[in-house]
C-alpha cells in the first residue's frame, strides 16, 4: 500500500475511532429488547450483499438498517449495530481475506457517515423528522451516501493511483439507485406506529423502472442510439417557422393572462419555490443525438401546479424555461429559442394546471396519487409533443422518430421526478413547505446519476 494511502486510511480509522469511542462511552438503551432485534437484523443483513456492475467491491442490505437506526434508536445502539455489520460484510464469504486496516477502515468510514446523518436528522431536523420522517430520510441517505462514497474513494484513488472524481464516478454509477431505493423503503416502513398511506408504495415503481432504464443502457446501448446524427441548425422552413409563431402567441397570451391576474396568498413561498426552480434549471442534461436538454426543474413545476396559483405557476415555468435554455448552452441560443422555450413550458404548465384542477376539484387537494399521474402525463406528453414537432418540421425527420428519441430519454427522468415532487408535496402540507427543500439533495443526486449515464453517448455523438 502507498504510503499517502496509508497515512489517508489510519487518518479516517482514528478519527472514526473516537468518534466511536466517544458514542460508546454514552450508551443507553431504552429498549433493549427492540435493540437487540434490530442488532440482529444488521448481522443478517449484511451478509445479504451484492456487487453492483462495474465496481470492485460490495454493497449490502446493511444501509437499510443504519436508517433505521438513524430514526429509532440512539446514536450509540446505531453505530454497534452498524460497525458489527461493517465487520461482518468485510468478513463473510470473501475470495481473499481483507488486511486488518481494510476492516477498520471500512468500520471507521461508517462511523463517520452513521454520525453525521444522526447529527443532522436529531440535531439540525429533529422536529421535521417527527413531521414528515420520508424527507428527513432522503435527505440523510443522500448524506450517508456522499460522505461514505468520497471517503472509499479517496483511498481507492490513492491507491490505484487515479484521479479521485473518477473513482467517486465509477462507485455512483450504479450504486446510488440502490442507496435511493433503499431510503424510499425504509420512508415508508410503519416505524414507531406510524403507517404510511397505502400509496405511499408506488413512489418504488420509477425508482425500479429507473434501475432497469441504466441497466438497459448499459447492456443494450444501441437502445439509445435511435435515428440519425444530430443535424446542424439550419433555416427554418416556412412550416416550422409558423408553427413557432403560433406557440410563442399561444406562450404570451398565458404569460399577459397571468400577469392580469395574478394572486398569491403567500409571496414568500413563491419566492422560495422559484429561487429553488431556478437552481434546479442549472441541473440539466443534454439529450444524445439531440440538441435539447432536460432538467429537474420540472419537478418544481409539479410543485407549482399543485401548490401555487396559475398565475405564480406560469411565471414560475417560464423563468425556469430561461434559465435552462442560456445556462452553459453549447452555443448562444438565439432569442427565438429562448422565447420558443418558455412559451412551450408555459403551456404544458397551464394544460397540466387547468385539467388537473377541473377534474379534481371534487378531491382537491388530497387525492395526490391522482394528480401526480394526470399532472406528470399532461406535462410529459405536451411539452415533449411539443418540442417533437419543432424538431420534426425544421429537420424534416418523421415525428414518430423524434418522439422516440425524446421519450427515450425523458420518459425515466419525468417518472423519478414525479415520486420526488410527490415528496415535496406531501412534505410541504405536513411540515410546511420550507422543510420541502429537504429533497433538494435528493434531485441533485437523480441529476448526477442520470448525467452519467447520458454523458458517454453525448461525447460519443459529438466524436463522430
Amino acid at each position: 500500500m502507498p504510503v499517502a494511502a496509508k497515512r489517508y486510511a489510519y487518518g479516517v480509522i482514528a478519527i472514526g475511532g473516537v468518534v466511536l469511542a466517544l458514542s460508546l462511552r454514552n450508551w443507553s438503551s431504552p429498549h433493549l429488547t427492540s435493540f437487540i432485534v434490530y442488532f440482529i437484523f444488521s448481522i443478517v443483513a449484511s451478509m445479504v450483499k451484492f456487487t453492483p456492475p462495474g465496481i470492485d467491491g460490495t454493497y449490502s442490505l446493511s444501509f437499510l438498517l443504519t436508517l433505521i437506526g438513524i430514526a429509532e434508536f440512539t446514536l450509540p445502539e446505531t453505530l454497534a449495530a452498524t460497525c458489527a455489520g461493517a465487520v461482518i460484510q468485510c468478513l463473510w464469504k470473501v475470495k481473499q481475506r481483507p488486511l486488518m486496516i481494510q476492516v477498520l477502515f471500512s468500520v471507521a468510514n461508517l462511523t463517520l457517515s452513521t454520525t453525521l446523518c444522526f447529527a443532522i436528522a436529531h440535531g439540525m431536523l429533529g422536529q421535521a423528522l417527527e413531521a414528515y420522517r420520508p424527507a428527513v430520510l432522503a435527505l440523510v441517505a443522500a448524506v450517508h451516501f456522499a460522505a461514505s462514497t468520497i471517503l472509499v474513494s479517496g483511498v481507492l484513488s490513492l491507491l490505484e493511483g487515479k484521479r479521485l472524481h473518477h473513482v467517486y464516478r465509477a462507485w455512483y454509477f450504479w450504486s446510488f439507485p440502490y442507496y435511493l431505493i433503499g431510503a424510499a423503503v425504509v420512508g415508508l416502513l410503519p416505524l414507531s406506529g406510524k403507517v404510511p398511506a397505502p400509496e405511499g408504495w408506488l413512489i418504488l415503481l420509477p425508482l425500479l423502472y429507473l434501475v432497469h432504464f441504466y441497466y438497459r443502457l448499459r447492456t443494450d446501448p444501441a437502445s439509445a442510439d435511435g435515428g440519425g446524427d444530430e443535424s446542424p441548425e439550419r433555416k427554418l422552413p416556412a412550416n416550422a417557422s409558423l408553427y413557432i409563431d403560433a406557440v410563442i402567441s399561444a406562450g404570451a397570451m398565458l404569460v399577459i393572462y397571468a400577469a392580469l391576474h395574478w394572486e398569491s396568498q403567500n409571496v414568500n413561498r413563491f419566492l422560495g419555490y422559484m429561487a429553488m426552480a431556478l437552481l434546479a434549471g442549472t441541473y440539466k442534461v443534454r439529450l444524445p443525438r439531440l440538441r435539447s436538454t432536460i432538467s429537474v426543474s420540472f419537478v418544481l413545476i409539479l410543485v407549482a401546479v399543485a401548490e401555487l396559483s396559475h398565475a405564480e405557476a406560469v411565471f414560475l415555468s417560464a423563468a425556469v424555461a430561461l434559465v435552462q435554455t442560456v445556462w452553459k448552452a453549447k452555443r448562444p441560443a438565439k432569442p427565438i429559442r429562448i422565447i420558443f422555450n418558455c412559451a412551450s413550458l408555459v403551456l404544458s404548465t397551464s394544460v397540466a394546471f387547468a385539467v388537473c384542477r377541473a377534474l379534481m376539484v371534487w378531491a382537491w387537494p388530497a387525492a395526490l396519487p391522482a394528480f401526480l399521474v394526470i399532472a406528470t402525463a399532461l406535462l410529459f406528453g405536451s411539452n415533449n409533443a411539443l418540442v417533437a414537432a419543432v424538431m420534426c418540421l425544421s429537420e424534416g425527420k418523421p415525428m414518430n422518430d423524434m418522439w422516440q428519441q425524446c421519450y427515450f430519454w425523458s420518459f425515466p427522468y419525468y417518472l423519478v421526478g414525479a415520486a420526488a415532487s410527490g415528496l415535496m408535496i406531501a412534505t410541504a402540507r405536513t411540515a410546511g413547505w420550507p422543510f420541502s427543500f429537504l429533497v433538494l439533495p435528493i434531485l441533485t443526486m437523480i441529476y448526477v446519476s442520470y448525467r452519467l449515464h447520458a454523458r458517454p453517448r453525448t461525447a460519443a455523438q459529438s466524436g463522430a
